[in-house]
């Protein structure tokens, strides 16, 4: 599977971003609306999408959320290409560029009944953590993050 960077205007990441917002909506409702204006592309990402023959089927994505830290999101691999490691090879691939770029930390916020994300990031050495910021109160979702090893050169 081919894989290629971008950013959060890349009309095919939208696509797929789209495609994931509704899935949550028709299992969640409108009470998702609350994480509208979280989720807004109001900062720059650093996008990845995976592609099968020329079509983007997955992508995940960060921003910075502080000078040592980056908040992975939009983790989304359409249906009929789950279960094959795209999530997970996505985020590796993610993880490799903010440590070249010295961050030392990543967060990620996911839906406390989300099984199989918090299995995802389980499985890639992320612990849970208090909520913070906006999510501080919040018992619909979980905090994550992952200290990435110091990188000797």
């Amino acid at each position: 599977m081919d894989t290629t960077f971008t950013d959060e205007k890349d009309e095919r990441f939208l696509n797929l971003v789209r495609e994931l917002d509704r899935g949550y909506y028709k299992r969640i409702g409108d009470e998702l609306s609350k994480y509208d204006s979280y989720n807004e592309f109001k900062n720059p990402h650093v996008v990845i999408l995976a592609f099968d023959n020329n079509i983007a089927v997955a992508c995940a994505s960060y921003r910075i959320f502080d000078n040592d830290s980056v908040e992975f999101k939009r983790v989304y691999v359409k249906k009929e290409y789950r279960k094959r490691g795209i999530a997970y090879n996505l985020i590796i691939q993610l993880e490799k560029s903010v440590t070249e770029k010295g961050f030392k930390y990543s967060y990620i916020v996911t839906g406390k009944n989300n099984q199989p994300a918090i299995k995802l990031y389980k499985k890639l050495n992320y612990e849970l953590i208090d909520n913070f910021g906006q999510f501080k109160y919040d018992d619909t979702v979980i905090c994550m993050k992952k200290e990435f090893a110091p990188c000797f050169e």
